[in-house]
Parts: C-alpha cells; structure tokens; sequence
C-alpha cells in the first residue's frame, strides 16, 4: 500500500507517516509548511536555543545534526520552497499546470457538489471557487503535476486544509482529511476556505477526527464518513527518565517544578485561569517554580497579568521547547498544566502522560466517552480555585502524583499509542479502497 500524506502541522503528517513505515505501509510525507513548529526537524533534530520562527530546514537540520529520511517529498524547485506560502507566483512552471487544468468543469463540479451543503451553510459564491483553485495555484508551484504525483499513491491523506487541495485535484484517488481542531469553527466560516473546507470534509472517503470534541461539529456538517483516531504520539520516544531541565534551570533536585507548553491563547488555552490558581496555590506557602512558554497572541497579557498577581518571581518564561528538549521537560516536572478551556487534549497532554507525569486540564469525561473506552487519568480543573485545589493535592502527596503519573503512562500505551493509530489508519485506508 502507498499512502502520501500531504501537510504537516504540528508533525501530524511526518509522524504519521514514521508510524506506518514501521509496519511496512509505503508511506511518502509532503512536509510544506515553513514555520518551525510544523517542521520534522522539530520533533526529531537534536536542537537547543533560540530560533527563526521560519528557518531554512537544511540549515536546522545541520544544526540539529540530524538529517531527513528520504521518505519527506521535496519539491524540485528549492528556492519556490523558501518564498511558499507568501506571495503568488504564477510564472512558467506554474503556468504550465494551472492553465489546462483550471477550468470551468471543476467550477462546476464544486457546485454540483456543494450543493447539499448549502441550507445549512449558505450559498457557494464564484469567489468561493476562484479563491480555492487560487490555493491550488500556489501549491501547484512546488509541485506541478498535482494529479500525476496523487496518482502514484493508493490513499492521499491530507492534513489541516489541505483537504481543499486534495478535492479540486481531482485525481481520481481516494483521500482521507485529517482534522486536528481545523473541524470546529473553519468549516463554518463565511470564506471561500470555510465553504471549501467542508465540502472537501464532505466528500472525502474518510474524515479522521482526532479532537474528542469535535464530533458535534461533524454532526452538524451532516458527515457520516468519520472515524477517531487519536493524535500520532510515540511512546517509544516519550518516556519517563533522568532529565538535567531541572539543573538547566538552577533549580534544586528537589524543587517543586510545573510546566505548561501551551501558547500564550486565552482564548483557548485558558492561561489567565492558570496564573490565577497558580497564584492562589502559592499564597499556601509552597516554593513552586512554574516554565512558561513566551510564545502566542496573549504573551503581554500573561506577562501584565504575572505582575498585577505578584508571582514573577516564580515564573520561569522560555522559547518554545524543540521536542526532544520538550522530553526533558516532561521528564523532569512534577506536573504538567495543559489547556483550561477546551475540556479535551491535542498533543501535550498524552506526550506529557507517555513520560510519566501527571497532567492537570480542563477535562470533560462527556466528550471522550464516545471514543475513549477508558477515561484517561488526567486531573481536571477549569477555574483558578480548581487549579490551585489540584495543585494543592498532587504537590502535596508524594504517593498520589506517582500513582497519576504511572496510570497516565499506562494509559497513554494502551489507548493512545503509535501501533493502535497506525493499525487504525491502515483499516481506514483498507476500507477506503474496498469503497
């Protein structure tokens, strides 16, 4: 079987292709996305400083002296790879593909199908449809021959929303659209990517849902082709162990230590609760040390809000973490503060739980139970008071934080592992071409 998986972020794409080359499926990653969080040397180079949010993937890879399987598709052009996404460039090459394939027949074929679609969401403008092939157009750069490459392959997955690009293809192979929250509020924006988006979730011959909570939205489009599959987290990889982060930081062996790896969202992440119940916990007299990432929308907030509460002092404020380095963290913490918001988890929480280590989170056990078989042992909290309650009751008993850290690893190798996703992709795929 040969599958391609198209985009990459957060390494969604990369990891998952890693996955299913261990079991012998064919897998090829198209790696496109420029900033550095989305790039495979993220996850896999051995990297340490501070970095270009949007640097030359050779140059960090050297950097991390690691070097990329031959499996990640680059484009034949690498000096289109370095201006890709930014401005658009229909010249030669370009040229070349959109012109014969661009024309009113895929026009039509996106109402035509669109059509169900429309009570619900409204109409499908022609700016809809110009503004989508536009994206095709600027894919198209880095790779020309978009229905021929697709062609190769039995599956095409595609991530985020790439999707759109997979459907105005129209290569005649099927693909599967990944989601990783791009199913919750995209599809039912009034754009053309939000109409695109789910009428290419509509037609696609699976839609993989990886956010617990989404499935509302899936039901709202009307969708009757998903499936859950977890987030691709390799507990091979993240596992528990020695760590020098804590010496890294000065802090002494036996000091209270809380990492929270979110971006700086209030919006989604809640990080003003947790300064607040952060806050309140320290007003106990605990010496706690809280890392905090310095990335995100929300860092002046965060940082006003740390003064206005009096806890600077006890913040410790780094650049996004690498993941090999991010292990280290996890390794090393007492507790991992996810996300006070959503009620379920992306990635940070089952990394953190592969590495033995407790996770306090907004947590909604209705959201999981119709694809989890068994709850996972996070600690759920959602306001200041239960943030500081949590906290009060993990750092405060030894045995506890253990047996949460040891049922979370537990937990995360048999419901959340690399074999269980990959053996559920390779079923999404099979029935895919059995269709």
């Amino acid at each position: 079987m040969r599958v391609l998986h198209v985009g990459n972020v957060a390494n969604n794409g990369y990891l998952n292709a890693k996955f299913q080359r261990r079991v012998g499926i064919e897998a090829d990653a198209i790696c496109d996305e420029t900033h550095i969080l989305s790039l495979p040397e993220w996850e896999d180079a051995d990297l340490h400083g501070t970095f270009n949010p949007d640097p030359n993937p050779s140059e960090l890879a050297r950097e991390g002296n690691w070097e990329r399987p031959p499996w990640i598709i680059e484009p034949s052009d690498p000096v289109a790879r370095r201006r890709f996404p930014g401005q658009l460039y229909l010249e030669g090459l370009a040229r070349s593909y959109v012109e014969p394939v661009v024309r009113p027949s895929i026009a039509n074929r996106v109402r035509a199908d669109y059509a169900p679609l429309e009570p619900a969401l409204g109409p499908l403008r022609p700016l809809d449809v110009s503004r989508g092939l536009t994206a095709l157009q600027r894919f198209s750069l880095l790779w020309p021959d978009l229905p021929r490459l697709f062609a190769g392959y039995d599956v095409v997955q595609a991530y985020a929303t790439h999707p759109i690009l997979a459907y105005l293809a129209g290569a005649g192979v099927p693909y599967v659209a990944f989601e990783h929250g791009t199913l919750r509020e995209l599809p039912f924006e009034d754009s053309w990517r939000g109409r695109l988006l789910a009428l290419a979730y509509r037609t696609a011959a699976r839609v993989v849902i990886t956010n617990p909570d989404v499935i509302g939205s899936a039901h709202r489009l009307g969708l009757e082709n998903t499936v859950f599959i977890p987030h691709p987290v390799d507990e091979t990889k993240y596992t528990p162990g020695a760590s020098p982060f804590r010496a890294e930081l000065g802090l002494e062996e036996h000091a209270r230590l809380l990492v929270s790896p979110s971006s700086q969202t209030w919006r989604l992440k809640g990080n003003d609760a947790l300064l607040r119940g952060f806050a309140e916990f320290l007003r106990g007299g605990v010496a706690a040390t809280l890392v905090l990432t310095d990335w995100g929308p929300d860092v002046d907030r965060s940082r006003a809000l740390a003064r206005e509460l009096g806890i600077e002092d006890r913040l410790r404020w780094l650049a996004p973490l690498p993941k090999l380095r991010l292990i280290e963290a996890y390794r090393a913490a007492d507790l991992v503060l996810d996300q006070f918001v959503l009620g379920t988890f992306g990635a940070i929480a089952p990394e953190a739980m592969a590495c033995g280590c407790p996770v306090v989170m907004a947590f909604d056990p209705a959201i999981h139970e119709w694809c989890f078989p068994e709850l996972p042992p996070v600690v759920p909290a959602r306001e200041p008071a239960e943030i500081a309650a949590a906290l009060e009751r993990l750092l405060g008993d030894d045995r506890e934080r253990e047996r949460v850290g040891a049922a979370s690893r537990s937990w995360v190798e048999q419901h959340h592992g690399w074999q269980l996703v990959t053996d559920r992709h390779r079923a999404v795929y099979e029935d895919a071409l059995d269709q």
